[in-house]
């Protein structure tokens, strides 16, 4: 039986006891009703994402571009998401029978040297994620100067990013409701959030997620956002100053009862600076992208409830169904289909350890789009 219907059930039972006995209070039945009606419109919506998602990729493909060479420039190659993209980058390289190099940048401050690198080779496409256009201008203009098609992973697909070639799209705006969802879920409908986030204009990505956030509780009234953490990136890569960050504005902020923390690589840090602080028994700790660290506390109960999941390598794999239909001057679609899925302790992820697969076979999917075995 769904928490919903739980409540639900609760609910009735508790106006039946109210009315024989004639000593309930009125008030306290009014309250309840909107918690049970939160719940169970949140239930509602959240059904389709815990469940193995079906396939809305391409029924399509051109035929399949010979010979290509694309570099995938890795960022933040001690970052779980950016090895996981690597590795997809790879398989869907050698199963097209391209070349693929991958270039990895020692700190954030190489990265125009590295797309510089890049473009010098003249490979035929160029992949990366996660970095928005107006994040570093000079990367963004060589790249347009260059004329090399470029597909980003994980950037909204709106104006800021229009100079790239393709955007996949991993629906931010939707993930953030996700996550607004699990916080009522979590909480009973009487969520109190706190949020972690950059300064407006930094990172698009992340304001549309907790716009998504914001209007799921609204909308559902189950909750709201109380109060919010603006940080910086120089802080955000520093796992100590992240942590006593999160640990001040959490004991600053006693009315809150979950807090979401951006990423999975910021809650790798943030997690355990609240649990040595004391206070992961009062706040419930959310977050997105799926890594494997991070499903494994959902499941087992280290201190994060909830984890927005995206299949890094589904996601992958779409690009370079993208750069073929470039290279076929074939229009990539709008929405590649890459699914997320929402994980909680009532809707675990499985055991092992390894970020979400996608629970669908997509690299068969496409190999036989492709027409290669």
């Amino acid at each position: 039986m769904t928490l919903a219907a739980l409540v639900t059930v609760a609910v009735a039972l508790t106006g039946c006891a109210e009315a024989s006995s004639g000593g309930g209070s009125p008030n306290a039945a009014r309250s309840s009703a909107p918690s049970g009606a939160a719940l169970a419109k949140t239930e509602q919506f959240v059904a389709p994402y815990v469940r193995a998602p079906v396939w809305r990729g391409p029924a399509t493909s051109p035929p399949v571009a010979q010979a290509k060479h694309i570099v995938y420039v890795n960022q933040l190659p001690t970052q779980p998401l950016f090895r996981a993209i690597g590795t997809a980058a790879k398989e869907a390289g050698r199963a097209l029978g391209w070349n693929v190099t991958e270039l990895d940048a020692a700190t954030l401050n190489d990265l125009p040297e590295v797309f510089n690198r890049a473009i010098a080779q003249k490979p035929d496409g160029i992949v990366f994620s996660n970095l928005s256009a107006n994040e570093y201008p000079t990367i963004t203009a060589a790249l347009a100067k260059s004329k090399i098609p470029t597909v980003v992973i994980g950037v909204l697909p709106n104006q800021v990013n229009s100079s790239y070639t393709h955007v996949v799209d991993l629906h931010y705006s939707l993930q953030g409701q996700l996550i607004g969802a699990a916080a009522v879920l979590d909480r009973k409908a009487d969520a109190k959030l706190g949020v972690l986030g950059f300064a407006p204009g930094f990172d698009p990505s992340g304001e549309a997620l907790i716009a998504g956030i914001k209007s799921f509780l609204a909308s559902s009234g189950g909750g709201s956002v109380v109060a919010t953490k603006t940080i910086d990136v120089a802080t955000v890569t520093d796992p100590s100053a992240v942590g006593q960050s999160s640990v001040a504005f959490v004991q600053a902020n006693p009315e809150l009862n979950a807090f979401y923390v951006g990423y999975d690589g910021t809650s790798s840090t943030v997690v355990p600076a609240l649990r040595q602080a004391g206070l992961l028994n009062r706040v419930d700790v959310l977050a997105y992208q799926g890594d494997a660290q991070q499903l494994g506390w959902v499941r087992d109960g280290g201190g994060q409830v909830a984890d927005v999941a995206w299949s890094q390598a589904w996601a992958t794999w779409a690009a370079f169904d993208d750069f073929n239909r470039i290279f076929n001057n074939v229009t990539p679609p709008a929405d590649d289909g890459v699914p997320v899925r929402l994980f909680t302790k009532n809707y675990p992820p499985p055991a092992g350890s390894t970020t979400w697969s996608g629970d669908f076979a997509f690299r068969a999917k496409y190999k036989a789009l492709w027409k290669m075995s």
